[in-house]
């Protein structure tokens, strides 16, 4: 894709669809619009419209504003395999060439399920009292994760703009511009998501992988953990790009106060994730962070195990003394 509509041109293509929409997914369709205003949600590298089709279902139209490189191939590698992977965690998504006319020049879209759901944030926000409800969160959220271990994806942006919860408490992924699946193996990493979710080495990966998400996992689990600790925290947190960490935090650990208040937590999964996230900050390459799972096994468990290993393969283990009394007969006989 070469020459980008700007976000005025693509207004004004919707606002004429007999004209402007080519394809039978979208023609007999229209734009929600609000008054004489057409919605639409701006992102960096894309337009997305909600829009009703002919049908009366309400999906989400998306056009690309900038070059995110082979935008064409990698939406129809992910168009392709999550309509096969057919999975709750990840909204209905087709890409389609051609489909509508901008000022003389035909553009792809990618039509998406839409999905009615609250932000992450918009979530922790509504329920911030309810610790249940946050625990129960970072569950669902430890779950999501780990499907996507199962599967080898990788999201690459996870952050709360792009996990969206239901109503029912389930989770879905939203945004796949930065996603790994296998067909995509080889492409460049171009979308490093936001920096209050990312390792610092994330800025200089070069090719998308299996291991994008990972440190964000850490950042996002480790967080609902805290404001389900914590919750006074989160009025400082909610209106800003971050969900608690920021990049500050990750590029001086050492002088962070939020990390090292957290490091003394009197809850031992908070202060041991905490120091776990300490130590993968000192990776210097995406490639050596480990998953969430890995980062869950407890560390006093495991030694507590390896010691009664250890003890039951030794090759004399102790035996406990038997202690056997006399036969009162033997004592009474000798009178």
């Amino acid at each position: 894709m070469s020459n980008y509509p700007s976000r005025t041109d693509i207004v004004t293509a919707m606002r004429n669809p007999h004209v402007s929409f080519k394809s039978n997914e979208i023609i007999g369709g229209s734009v929600i619009q609000k008054g004489s205003r057409i919605i639409q949600y701006s992102g960096g590298y894309t337009t997305v419209f909600p829009f009703h089709k002919q049908t009366g279902n309400k999906v989400a139209v998306r056009l690309w504003i900038a070059d995110i490189g082979d935008a064409k191939k990698r939406s129809l590698e992910i168009s392709n395999y999550l309509e096969n992977l057919n999975n709750a965690y990840f909204a209905g998504f087709k890409y389609i060439d051609d489909a509508i006319l901008v000022n003389g020049t035909l553009h792809p879209i990618v039509l998406m399920d839409w999905v009615d759901g609250q932000t992450l944030k918009e979530y922790i926000n509504s329920n911030i009292t309810d610790t249940s409800k946050i625990l129960g969160l970072a569950e669902k959220f430890k779950e999501m994760t780990a499907y996507f271990h199962k599967e080898n994806i990788a999201h690459g942006d996870l952050q709360h703009g792009n996990i969206l919860v239901k109503s029912d408490g389930s989770l879905v992924a939203i945004d796949y511009d930065s996603m790994f699946i296998e067909p995509l193996n080889g492409m460049s990493d171009t979308i490093k998501g936001l920096p209050g979710y990312q390792h610092p080495t994330r800025h200089s990966n070069q090719f998308v992988n299996s291991r994008l998400d990972y440190f964000s996992e850490l950042v996002i689990y480790l967080s609902l953990l805290i404001y389900a600790d914590t919750p006074k925290l989160w009025d400082d947190y909610y209106e800003t790009e971050d969900l608690l960490f920021s990049k500050d935090d990750f590029a001086n650990p050492s002088n962070s106060k939020l990390i090292s208040s957290h490091l003394k937590s009197a809850n031992p999964t908070i202060s041991e994730l905490t120091e776990k996230m300490v130590e993968e900050l000192k990776a210097t390459d995406i490639s050596q962070l480990r998953p969430l799972e890995d980062l869950l096994i407890n560390r006093r468990e495991v030694a507590k195990d390896n010691i009664f290993d250890k003890w039951e393969k030794q090759p004399n283990p102790a035996v406990k003394k038997k202690v056997s009394l006399p036969d009162k007969n033997d004592i009474t006989n000798k009178f």
